[in-house]
């Protein structure tokens, strides 16, 4: 049995060497070959077979090798040209994915977006009192300038008050 695979790769490896270019020494024998009935010289097998295999396998079973040729795909190829305008339209009487669940889910369950009821309210809760937050801020910031716009306008009545009072003291006349 073992002799078998041992010859096996023998023939395995003599294939790979017939499929390959001849070397000059190759040339001259085969020139020496009587041409026969069959397309290939019997003796020229039998020659390449005697050899020392030029691939030593490791391996009981056969091996074989492939090669491909050809140009490499990409994914327009794979998917089609228009793989990014997104989800295709669901086969004719198919049902989507968000049309099961709508059917499947209760009304007073589903959510809206990415959050449930709960989710949703708690989000809507924090929304408005950050908001609320944000107009009472506001609001102290307008009364706080407003008490320093009047405070500023109080101040600058007194130092006119002021004025008038030394000019009617240095006995000119009100303006």
């Amino acid at each position: 049995m073992v002799a078998g695979a041992s010859q096996e790769a023998h023939t395995s490896t003599a294939a790979v060497q017939v499929g390959m270019p001849n070397t000059s020494t190759d040339s001259t024998a085969d020139a020496d070959d009587p041409p026969g009935d069959l397309p290939v010289s019997i003796d020229r097998i039998r020659r390449k077979l005697s050899r020392p295999p030029a691939i030593k396998l490791n391996t009981q079973g056969t091996v074989f090798r492939v090669e491909v040729l050809g140009r490499k795909l990409t994914i327009e190829d794979i998917l089609g040209p228009d793989y990014l305008k997104g989800p295709v339209p669901a086969p004719a009487g198919g049902m989507t994915h968000q049309e099961f669940l709508d059917l499947v889910t209760p009304k007073d369950v589903q959510g809206y977006a990415a959050f449930s009821n709960k989710e949703a309210a708690t989000v809507a809760a924090t929304s408005f009192a950050v908001w609320a937050l944000q107009k009472a801020v506001h609001k102290f910031e307008e009364a706080k300038a407003e008490r320093e716009r009047e405070a500023a306008r109080k101040e600058v009545q007194d130092a006119l008050a002021e004025l008038e009072k030394a000019r009617i003291k240095a006995g000119l006349p009100p303006k």
